[in-house]
């Protein structure tokens, strides 16, 4: 694994964007060749449009960290083979990461979870989320 991830907020090509730790992929049975997480071009447009890219522009460069080093997971039970990670820095992030079976991991979004505490805390209570010691 490469010990620096630049994320290009201009990028027109897939790319890399993190490595997802392997006890989340495997605790949710999700099925993937690797633990690389990309991110295409398109989600670029998506943070744009939906008023994220302020936040993504603020917090990308320790995205790959967040990915890493996430402090809680999950999974959004409308939505298998894809997992939610959390991370509290000065706000409350959310990251989630969804599998294209031909393409892999890929980030598919990125924003600040509005009442970030307290949303957290009823997904601890609800067992949507654990904390991320929880996948050892």
């Amino acid at each position: 694994m490469p010990s620096t991830i630049h994320i290009d907020l201009n990028a027109t090509d897939t790319q890399l964007v993190g490595y997802i730790p392997k006890s989340i992929i495997d605790y949710y049975s999700i099925e993937c060749a690797g633990l690389e997480v990309y991110m295409p071009p398109g989600v670029l447009k998506h943070l744009k449009k939906r008023g994220h890219w302020d936040d993504f522009v603020t917090y990308h460069t320790v995205i790959p960290d967040m990915i890493a080093n996430p402090d809680y997971a999950g999974q959004n039970p409308k939505e298998l083979n894809t997992v939610e990670l959390y991370k509290v820095v000065n706000d409350h992030v959310i990251l989630p990461i969804k599998l294209n079976e031909k393409n892999g991991l890929f980030l598919s979004s990125f924003f600040i979870l509005d009442n970030g505490p307290n949303k957290i805390q009823r997904r601890l209570r609800t067992g949507r989320i654990y904390s991320f010691s929880f996948f050892g």
